[in-house]
């Protein structure tokens, strides 16, 4: 990358990081994004609505591999700060397309701005590009404190863990303290439930690692002439395959279930922010250590990335680029993107993009 183009997206990066938004109200991001790319490359865009995606056309009949980069701002108390990345992400892929100017590869390559990963909801709705365009390959990539700068890290299968929000309300009937049997508490399936989660989640019924933590808990209200009458009781499930996730997740809402009809109460369960598992091809795992000098990832990371979105609907991989071992973790206070990024992984991108396609069987 020439040192012009460098300054470009360090500038970029930065007046990013000066206006974080929320996930769902990255309006000013994305208009910095789309006015960039309107300045300064020929890429076709196409505003989504939240999202949008950058077209380096060849053919309308040549494949197409696509890249992608989320701009969404960690949420704070004070509004929202870039604690993840996601401004280095944004204008590394800005580099990318800075890099495709004038170049011939044979294939059509496309550029994803996603709106929405912190929450989930992003991934999930920015796959409607696959309904527009066609794309064989999708690939995208993170920053990884605590691994040495600038090293590709990649995975065959999961990089990522599948994960949920789970809020589990059981509905009983309050009453006088000093007659709790008139009323119908939900003290009891709320002690159940979380004595029995270490059970539900036992590492011998799963092929993989899976975690049930508790979040919170909620109950009753501290008045002691009453007795509790309603509850609510908070839960983060994690696995790192897609069918033990999806096994976890059914036993847990079973058994909340099942211990609402024992005490004769109501139950109602809500999933947020929901993950799937980022699950790598095999192949496209081997094509970025490959083609961009990667190490091999020795197992998936804990937490999640709602790329696994696309990876259920195409071929790809997901892969890390290490931020330095004394990089400030992500979403701590300290945290701030290194600009050297900025051109590893923009120059990774496009050996990518120049690299074949994976072969299809006949």
């Amino acid at each position: 990358m020439e040192q012009e183009q460098l300054a470009q997206i360090v500038a970029l990066r930065r007046t990013l990081h000066s206006c974080p938004e929320r996930a769902g109200c990255e309006a000013q991001t994305k208009a910095r994004l789309m006015a960039f790319l309107a300045a300064n490359t020929s890429l076709t865009l196409h505003d989504q609505g939240l999202w949008f995606y950058a077209a380096h056309r060849e053919g309308e009949d040549l494949p197409g591999v696509a890249f992608r980069a989320d701009f969404d701002a960690v949420p704070t108390e004070e509004g929202a700060a870039h604690l993840c990345g996601h401004d280095g992400h944004a204008a590394a892929l800005c580099g990318l397309a800075l890099l495709l100017e004038g170049k011939k590869l044979g294939k059509n390559v496309f550029l994803l701005f996603q709106f929405g990963e912190e929450n989930g909801q992003g991934g999930e709705a920015c796959c409607a590009l696959f309904d527009r365009e066609r794309l064989d390959e999708v690939y995208g990539a993170h920053n990884l404190p605590g691994y040495p700068l600038g090293q590709i890290l990649t995975r065959p299968g999961t990089m990522a863990c599948a994960s949920c929000g789970v809020t589990v309300r059981f509905i009983g009937a309050p009453a006088h303290a000093a007659y709790p049997e008139n009323g119908r508490s939900v003290a009891a399936a709320v002690g159940s439930l979380l004595t029995e989660l270490p059970g539900l989640a036992s590492p011998a019924d799963y092929r993989g690692m899976v975690l049930c933590t508790v979040i919170g808990c909620r109950m009753g209200e501290k008045a002691f002439g009453v007795s509790a009458g309603a509850a609510e009781v908070w839960l983060t499930l994690r696995a790192a395959e897609n069918g033990d996730f999806r096994r976890l997740r059914q036993r847990v809402m079973d058994r909340a279930r099942a211990l609402a009809d024992r005490d004769g109460l109501g139950c109602e369960i809500a999933l947020q922010d929901v993950f799937p598992a980022t699950e790598n091809t095999p192949e496209a795992a081997e094509k970025v250590l490959s083609a961009c000098g990667g190490v091999l990832l020795p197992s998936p990371m804990r937490w999640s990335e709602d790329f696994g979105w696309y990876l259920q609907r195409r071929p790809g991989a997901f892969f890390g680029v290490g931020a330095g071992e004394d990089c400030p973790a992500l979403h701590t206070a300290e945290y701030v993107y290194p600009d050297e990024l900025l051109p590893i992984t923009a120059g990774a991108f496009y050996r990518l993009a120049q690299a074949p396609l994976l072969r299809k069987d006949p």
